[in-house]
């Protein structure tokens, strides 16, 4: 029996719908609905026609861009396996399409319900009992969880919220992770994030847990009545799916941005980009792939920026021989500052000083990274060695940027 067509929603209009190829086992098409303007695109890369899109197998990336990952998609795909015969992407797309990371939305039905369940922030942020209660937090919202990414997270919606928000979905990504393989990963990404702002870095904002064990992300593609703004990965702009996430350059990047940013937004979006990439050198993350940078925009027609960063982490604490995610001056060796500032002057256009000016900001912001751990293992005695294998790591990302 062939199964129903899922319906895609911009906000709570609907669009187009997605359905299974009769033709080609595996490919699923795109349809707009024949009354929508230009402004209802569902990507910036694929604006609105007559024509159907094809998938090829698989989703279209806009599509996949959400898809839960690793602890999460294997909880819906047990959760689900003896409902959904078959369970496929788009199945999985059907259970959390509802609730997603940016402006889109799925529903097997013309009209969509995107509200979410409630949950108290301060409850997670001061949790100190000995159940499971990330495990708790799985039950409850893994099937309003639309957001990808390997490390175990889901989405929630705070319980108290002004009345001026006019939605009823998630407003807070809860991170949480496995000890054993990834020692103090909450707080690796709040230290770097710290750091990241320090240098001048537009970050999304993060709190950690007080029993270490969770950290909170406020949505950033949210405008200031709550509505949710597009949010498009790189993977998305250069038509990848996620597998393909660590193939590619930091130049490519900056070339898309170019595409795509709108002009008044773009010599900034350029600095940033390439402070981020700067800073990412600087504290050795290796994890900077193309679903870690994105752009925002309230409709694909209107303007369009680019996005805080995200996911910032010390990586070489847990693979000390860990190299960059993609490609920087044609290898994925960090760079030296001679690299660095060849990379930085190709993508702002911009003199050596004013390159090494960036440096120097990704620099301060790693010293304050440093400091953060040295802070945090002066409140937490057991994260000495935590603290002290960022600070190794971080000061030899410095090292290897500083001028000779």
């Amino acid at each position: 029996m062939k199964k129903p067509p899922l319906h895609v929603f911009t906000g709570l209009r609907p669009v187009g719908s997605l359905t299974r190829s009769d033709r080609e086992e595996g490919t699923i098409l795109f349809g707009y609905r024949p009354d929508n303007s230009p402004e209802h695109a569902v990507s910036v890369t694929m604006p609105v026609r007559a024509d159907q899109y094809d998938s090829m197998g698989g989703l279209l990336p806009i599509f996949e861009m959400n898809l839960p990952e690793g602890a999460l998609r294997e909880r819906l795909r047990m959760q689900f396996a003896k409902t959904i015969p078959e369970f496929d992407d788009l199945d999985l797309l059907s259970i959390v399409g509802s609730s997603q990371i940016g402006r889109l939305r799925y529903a097997q039905q013309e009209q969509l319900d995107d509200s979410v369940p409630s949950q108290d922030l301060a409850e997670i942020l001061t949790y100190r009992g000995s159940s499971d209660l990330f495990a708790y937090l799985l039950e409850r919202f893994a099937s309003y969880s639309g957001v990808s990414g390997m490390q175990p997270k889901v989405l929630i919606r705070e319980l108290q919220l002004p009345e001026k928000m006019l939605h009823r979905g998630a407003t807070h990504i809860v991170k949480s992770f496995n000890p054993r393989d990834y020692p103090e990963l909450a707080a690796n990404e709040a230290i770097c994030t710290q750091g990241a702002t320090a240098a001048g870095i537009r970050t999304a904002r993060v709190r950690l847990s007080d029993n270490r064990q969770f950290l909170i992300v406020d949505r950033f593609d949210r405008a200031a009545d709550g509505q949710y703004l597009g949010i498009e990965d790189l993977c998305v702009l250069m038509a990848r799916r996620a597998h393909g996430r660590y193939d590619g350059s930091y130049e490519n990047i900056a070339r898309r941005l170019t595409e795509y940013v709108s002009p008044e937004k773009l010599a900034e979006a350029r600095r940033q980009f390439a402070l981020m990439v700067a800073y990412v050198c600087a504290i050795e993350n290796g994890d900077a792939h193309l679903k870690n940078f994105s752009i925002l925009y309230s409709q694909p027609e209107g303007q369009v920026t680019l996005a805080p960063a995200y996911d910032l982490i010390c990586t070489s604490i847990y693979m000390p021989r860990d190299k960059l995610a993609l490609t920087l001056n044609g290898t994925k060796d960090y760079p030296d500052h001679a690299g660095l500032v060849k990379f930085l002057r190709g993508v702002t256009g911009q003199s050596e000083k004013s390159a090494a000016v960036v440096i120097e900001q990704a620099i301060a912001g790693a010293r304050a990274a440093i400091a953060a751990a040295a802070n945090y293992a002066e409140r937490h005695k057991d994260a000495r060695e935590f603290a002290e294998k960022m600070t190794a790591a971080i000061s030899r990302g410095i090292a290897r940027l500083e001028r000779r």
